[in-house]
C-alpha cells in the first residue's frame, strides 16, 4: 500500500515483517532505502491466505512477483496469532501431566486465583483435566537432596495408562523442587523421549528452571496442550519456500524479540501476545529516531487497544503475565489490552445503556460497513457515519466502504435508545474514547511515569483517530504518529533482534550470596546462550550478551530485574539499582532500607541484530510551510452537528509543514484527526507530531 510505486535496484534485498490480527493481516517491507506496506483481510481458518495475499500486494506495488520478491527477502518475520488463539478458544490437544505425589491439584488450586464467569467467581481453566494428572512416588527436598528416585517402571505404567484411558497425545513433567536439582525430573524426561518417541514431552525445569511450583507447571503443562498450534505455521512456511522463500522464517515471541520456528516448537507459549510486543519494539525504535526516553504506546487495531510503556528508551517488561486468571512464568514486553478495536461490537445491556466491546466482529463478517454481511454496529462503523473515515478511500481505495451500511446498524442500535443513528454513533465513539482514556491514565500511573513528561507513541489502523483526544484529557502534551502506523507491529517484526534468554534460580539472602560463584553461573549462562543465538544463524560479531538479576524484597511476591554491568556481580551496585528502580515505580517512600533484599534469579540474555527493515529519512529541501488541504469533509467533532474540516494528505507533506486543528490527516490506510487547539507537525523522518493542549 504506497501512495506511489517506487522503482527499486535490481540488486536490492528486502526485510518483511508480518502481523497476522483478528481483522487484517499487516505487512511491513523495506529495503533500507523506502518502505512499503499493505494490509489483506486475515482467514480466521488460514491465515497463511492472509499472509500470501499481503505479500502479492508489496511485490506488486514494487514492481515484482511475488516469486522475484520472497526470492530476495533476506529477513522473514512472523507475529501470529496462533497460539494465542488456541488458548483462547481452548482448542488444545489433550494431554497428560507427570508430577510428585500428593502434589496432584496443583494446577487446579492455581494459586486460589478466581475469575469472573457468567457472575460467578471461578478457578481459572485448567490446561490438563484432573484425570490425566498422576503422582509419581518421587522427592527430592527443598535443599535439592533426593530422598526418593523416580521409579521408571512406575513411570511406564502411569503412562500407559494415560494413553489408554485418557488418549493423551502430549506429556508434561514438572516434579516438586526440580529447579533445586532436576535430577529426578530429567531421569523421567529422558526415560520418555526415548521410549516414548512419537509422544511431544514438556520439561517444567527445561522450560522454566525457578522456583513457584504452580507457574512452572502451568509452563509445561500449556507447552503441552499448544503443541500442535503451530501447524499451520509449518505449512505456510513450506508454501513460502515453494514460492521462492530461501530466508528462515523468524517468529515474534512475548519478549519482543525473534527465534526460529524449531525453537518455537520446544516452547509454544513463548508466542502468545507476540503481535502487541512487536509493535512496542518497533515503538521503541521510533523513540530513539525522535529523541524521546519516556513513552505510553497505544495501538488500536480491530479487536483491542494495547498500551505499553518505554522507560530509558526501552520496552517495561515483566517477568510474568495473566492470561485469563492463569499466571503464565514467561518474560514478556508489558501490555495491557482492552476490547476497543475497530471491530468492537457496541450493544445494549440489560440495564438499558449502550456498551462497547469486548465482543468483534473481527475480519469476518466484519463492521457492517465492510459488506460481508455484518449486522452490529461497530467503532469502525460509527466512525464512518460521524465522517472520520472517508468510505471512499479506504486503504488507499482498494476497498470502498459502505456508509448506508453504517447508518442503518446504527439506527437500528439507537431505536433500542432513542437516539438517531449519528446520535448512536457519537455515544459509540465517546464511549471507546473513555475506556482507552482510563487504560492509559491507568497504565501510565502504573509505570510510575509523569504523563506531563511523556509522549504518546500513536499506531494501529485507527489510532490516530484517538491518541490526540486521549492525550489531552490524560495531560500527555504530545502524540507521535510514526511512518507505516498502520503496520508498525508487522514493521517490528521486520527490525527486532533475535533474542534467547538462559536462567537460574537463586532464592538466597543478599548477605548468604558469594560474588564469586554467582560470576561463575553467570558466565556458563551467557555462554550457553551466547551457542543459542549462533545456532539461529547470527555472526558472532553480531551476537551481545547481557546479564541482569531479580532482586525483591526479602518475601515480597515479585521481583525487579536490575542489570548486573560486566556480568560482574557487585553486590552494592546491584542493591542500590534496585532502590532507584523500585522508587521509580512505587515512590521512594515504598523502600525499606534496613529491610534484607533477596536474589531470587540471575539470567543471560543474548541478541542478535540480523538484516532489518529501517524509517527511510525523508531529504526533502523544500522548508515546511503551512500545506493546503486536499479537501473538505463533513465531521462531527461535536454532538449536535457536523462542521467542514479540512482534510490532508499525509504522503504530500515535507518536514516541517505544519496543520492547525480541528484537522484530518489522511495517509493511504490511516487518518490522524487533529483536536481543537491542536497543531500537526512532519518530521524529517516522516513521523508526525502533535502537540496538545494540555491543563
Amino acid at each position: 500500500m504506497s501512495a506511489n510505486k517506487v522503482p527499486v535496484p535490481a540488486s536490492s534485498r528486502f526485510s518483511i515483517g508480518i502481523d497476522v490480527g483478528g481483522t487484517f493481516t499487516d505487512l511491513a517491507c523495506g529495503d533500507g532505502a523506502s518502505l512499503w506496506r499493505a494490509k489483506s483481510p486475515t482467514d480466521p481458518q488460514n491465515f497463511g491466505r492472509g499472509v500470501l495475499g499481503a505479500c502479492r500486494l508489496v511485490a506488486e506495488q514494487i514492481g515484482l512477483s511475488l516469486e522475484e520478491l520472497l526470492s530476495r527477502v533476506e529477513r522473514f518475520g512472523l507475529g501470529t496469532t496462533a497460539v494465542t488463539n488456541a488458548l483462547v478458544e481452548k482448542q488444545a490437544v489433550k494431554a497428560g501431566l507427570l508430577t510428585t505425589a500428593g502434589f496432584e491439584d496443583t494446577l487446579d488450586m492455581a494459586r486460589s486465583r478466581r475469575v469472573p464467569e457468567d457472575g460467578w467467581l471461578v478457578p481459572p481453566w485448567s490446561p490438563i483435566a484432573r484425570s490425566a494428572v498422576v503422582g509419581l512416588h518421587e522427592r527430592t527436598e527443598r535443599e535439592g537432596t533426593v530422598l526418593a528416585a523416580a521409579d521408571l517402571d512406575e513411570v511406564r505404567a502411569r503412562v500407559d495408562e494415560l494413553i489408554e484411558n485418557e488418549q493423551i497425545q502430549a506429556l508434561a513433567v514438572s516434579l516438586l523442587w526440580s529447579f533445586k536439582n532436576p535430577e529426578n525430573e530429567r531421569t523421567v524426561v529422558e526415560f520418555l523421549r526415548r521410549e516414548y518417541p512419537e509422544l511431544p514431552v514438556f520439561s517444567g525445569v527445561e522450560l522454566h528452571p525457578s522456583i513457584r511450583e504452580y507457574e512452572r507447571t502451568l509452563v509445561a503443562a500449556l507447552n503441552a496442550v499448544l503443541s500442535n498450534a503451530l501447524d499451520g505455521i509449518e505449512a505456510l512456511a513450506a508454501e513460502l519456500e515453494s514460492a521462492g522463500l530461501t530466508a528462515p522464517l523468524l517468529l515474534l515471541q512475548t519478549s519482543g524479540g525473534t527465534l526460529s520456528l524449531a525453537e518455537a516448537r520446544r516452547s509454544p507459549i513463548v508466542l502468545v501476545a507476540s503481535g502487541p510486543a512487536a509493535g512496542v519494539m518497533a515503538a521503541a525504535e521510533v523513540c530513539a529516531a525522535e529523541g524521546l526516553q519516556n513513552a505510553i504506546c497505544g495501538d488500536m487495531g480491530g479487536t483491542s487497544f494495547d498500551l505499553a510503556a518505554i522507560s530509558g528508551g526501552q520496552p517495561q517488561r515483566s517477568e510474568r503475565g495473566e492470561l485469563h486468571g492463569m499466571i503464565i512464568a514467561q518474560p514478556r514486553v508489558d501490555v495491557l489490552s482492552i476490547g476497543s478495536g475497530g471491530g468492537s461490537i457496541a450493544w445494549v445491556d440489560g440495564r438499558g445503556l449502550l456498551r462497547v466491546g469486548p465482543r468483534s466482529a473481527r475480519a469476518w463478517p466484519g463492521p457492517a460497513c465492510y459488506g460481508n454481511g455484518g449486522t452490529e454496529a461497530t467503532i469502525t462503523d460509527a466512525l464512518v457515519v460521524l465522517g472520520y473515515i472517508d468510505p471512499a478511500s479506504f486503504l488507499g481505495g482498494t476497498m470502498v466502504l459502505d456508509r448506508g451500511a453504517s447508518l442503518r446498524v446504527c439506527a437500528t442500535l439507537g431505536e433500542k435508545l432513542g437516539l438517531s443513528a449519528e446520535e448512536t454513533a457519537w455515544g459509540i465513539r465517546e464511549i471507546a474514547l473513555a475506556e482507552m482514556t482510563k487504560a492509559t491514565r491507568l497504565h501510565a500511573g502504573s509505570t510510575g511515569l509523569d504523563p506531563r513528561d511523556l509522549s504518546l507513541i500513536s499506531y494501529g489502523g485507527s489510532g490516530g483517530l484517538f491518541t490526540g483526544s486521549i492525550a489531552a484529557i490524560t495531560n500527555i502534551p504530545r502524540v507521535i504518529v510514526p511512518p507505516a502506523a498502520s503496520v508498525l507491529s508487522a514493521f517490528g517484526a521486520a527490525s527486532a533482534d533475535v533474542r534467547r534468554q538462559r536462567i537460574k534460580s537463586a532464592n538466597i539472602l543478599f548477605t548468604e550470596a558469594d560474588p564469586a560463584a554467582i560470576d561463575l553461573d553467570l558466565k556458563t549462562l551467557g555462554s550457553g546462550v551466547f551457542q543459542d543465538i549462533a545456532d539461529d544463524g547470527v555472526p558472532e560479531d553480531r551476537r551481545v550478551v547481557t546479564y541482569d538479576v531479580g532482586v525483591r524484597f526479602y518475601r515480597q511476591n515479585s521481583e525487579v530485574s536490575v542489570i548486573v554491568d560486566g556480568g560482574a556481580f557487585d553486590s552494592a551496585a546491584i542493591r542500590e539499582a534496585f532502590y532507584a528502580e523500585y522508587a521509580s515505580r512505587y515512590g521512594a517512600g515504598a523502600i525499606g532500607r534496613n529491610a534484607p533484599l533477596e536474589l531470587t534469579f540471575i539470567r543471560a540474555v543474548g541478541t542478535g541484530r540480523l538484516p532489518r527493515a529501517t524509517f527511510p529519512v525523508d531529504e526533502a529541501e523544500r522548508a515546511g510551510a503551512t500545506p493546503q488541504p486536499a479537501g473538505h469533509r463533513s465531521v462531527f467533532i461535536d454532538r449536535d452537528a457536523a462542521q467542514e474540516l479540512p482534510c490532508y494528505r499525509t504522503y504530500e507533506l515535507v518536514p516541517g509543514d505544519t496543520i492547525t486543528g480541528p484537522a484530518l490527516a489522511d495517509d493511504v490506510d490511516t487518518t490522524v484527526f487533529v483536536p481543537r487547539g491542536a497543531t500537526l507537525t512532519m518530521s524529517e523522518r516522516r513521523s508526525l507530531r502533535l502537540d496538545v493542549n494540555v491543563s
